[in-house]
């Protein structure tokens, strides 16, 4: 049995060691990719801190930033598989791979002019709009409000802008007559531009959208925004009177065939770190949960929406049939490996027992034995199953107590044939000495 001893412990710590190098393995923090763009811009700050955050305080899943050149390119980066989570715009196009984890913000459609005589979207036909920022996407939103109103979009001329600064100092200087921005209403590009109008003197004028609710029904990728009363401030309140736009909302999408239980974890850690962030990031605190209705247009990552609802499943409840599984598979595998070690123990109890026989054998044979040449024979046979007994005990297939039944069985055998030797010695001696048989003599 000594043998098996370390077949078992080398099973144990192959065991041990897997267990190990799995729990290892687990504990490894999930790295996603996220696609976010451009450079500098909210959503990079925003998605660079959530990072930063995860990193600083050694959660299991972690973010790595793929920088593109804005929404679209995010989109498409997360399309093509390049990233498993993207920063992408309603109105934009959210790739079809895709799920909804997060709303980072929702953004506002303001159109602004410094002449008061543009007081409706009609009145922009024949005029020079200025386009701030990501000018394809808001040129097509921009061209889809037009329909609505049956303003031809070849009808007014668009000017791509950089910033808000600039928006509104080509206003004043009246190199457009209107620009369009889509923005935070707390977001830095919308006060620049309505802060850049009126630092002159001007007054800022809120061209409004009244028909946004019909507009978002008509596209599911936009929503009714109402600009109220005195959100930028002033005196008098800008604007004077709450306002009705359109909005788009900017989405944290995922990869739909990354884990359940990675983007719930994903999910949780936004919420709960939010407060932090947004002592960074004002940004964050926009931070909120999408429709998770079966009714919505945009689907919601599974994952996500467990988070939500509360029913994010524990370690266990996600992992508890594989432990089941596993304990069946070492009670089969430890059933098997102590039937392997139980028969191997037997043939090695049956090899003693034909050894301890052959002995009996050999005591039982010499008793009978008449010639000398036997004997040794018989000798010789005892010394074969002596030097098996060593060969065995030194591999520790004979434990002690077989060891003691061996040594009994040899010093039987060897007493038993040395008195047959002695008993066949006594015989030789007295033929000798008594010498030919006189009967015989006569004869002769």
């Amino acid at each position: 049995m000594r043998r098996y001893v370390p077949i078992v412990l080398a099973t144990v710590l192959a065991l041990v060691a897997t267990a190990l190098l799995a729990y290892q393995w687990l504990g490894q923090p999930t790295t996603l990719r996220v696609a976010v763009g451009p450079s500098g811009s909210e959503d990079a700050r925003l998605v660079a801190a959530v990072a930063q955050s995860l990193a600083r305080t050694h959660e299991d899943v972690r973010l790595r930033l793929v920088a593109t050149s804005g929404v679209a390119e995010s989109a498409e980066t997360a399309e093509h598989g390049k990233a498993d989570l993207a920063v992408v715009r309603s109105d934009v196009g959210i790739p079809a791979r895709t799920q909804t984890v997060a709303i980072l913000h929702r953004d506002a459609v303001l159109l602004l002019a410094a002449d008061p005589g543009l007081a409706a979207v009609p009145d922009l036909k024949a005029k020079r709009i200025g386009i701030v920022r990501n000018p394809a996407g808001n040129t097509r939103l921009l061209a889809h409000i037009l329909e609505h109103y049956e303003v031809p979009a070849d009808a007014v001329t668009t000017i791509p802008l950089g910033d808000g600064q600039e928006a509104g100092q080509a206003l004043r200087e009246g190199r457009v007559d209107a620009v369009m921005v889509v923005s935070p209403l707390t977001g830095r590009t919308a006060g620049e531009v309505v802060a850049g109008i009126t630092r002159g003197g001007g007054t800022a004028t809120f061209i409004p959208i009244g028909e946004a609710a019909v507009l978002a029904r008509r596209w599911p990728a936009l929503e009714s925004v109402e600009i109220a009363r005195g959100t930028f401030g002033g005196t008098p309140p800008r604007p004077a009177e709450t306002v009705t736009t359109v909005g788009v909302s900017h989405r944290l999408v995922a990869q739909a065939q990354i884990a359940d239980s990675v983007v719930s974890e994903l999910t949780r850690l936004l919420f709960v770190n939010r407060p932090g962030l947004a002592a960074e990031v004002p940004l964050a605190n926009q931070i909120e949960a999408p429709d998770t209705s079966k009714s919505a247009s945009l689907p919601v990552h599974p994952g996500a929406q467990a988070y939500y609802e509360g029913e994010v499943e524990s370690f266990f409840e996600r992992y508890g049939d594989w432990f089941y599984l596993l304990v069946m598979c070492v009670s089969i595998l430890g059933s098997a490996a102590a039937t392997l070690v139980s028969r191997a123990a037997n043939r090695s109890r049956a090899r003693d027992m034909a050894l301890l026989r052959q002995l009996l054998a050999i005591v039982r044979a010499s008793r009978d034995v008449e010639d000398e040449l036997e004997l040794t024979d018989l000798e010789r046979q005892a010394d074969e199953i002596l030097a098996a007994a060593l060969a065995r005990a030194g591999t520790g297939a004979i434990d002690n107590a077989g060891v003691a039944a061996f040594t009994l069985g040899l010093d039987q055998a060897r007493r038993a044939i040395a008195e047959r030797r002695a008993v066949l010695l006594e015989r030789h001696a007295h033929s000798v000495d008594r010498g030919p048989d006189p009967l015989s003599a006569a004869a002769e």
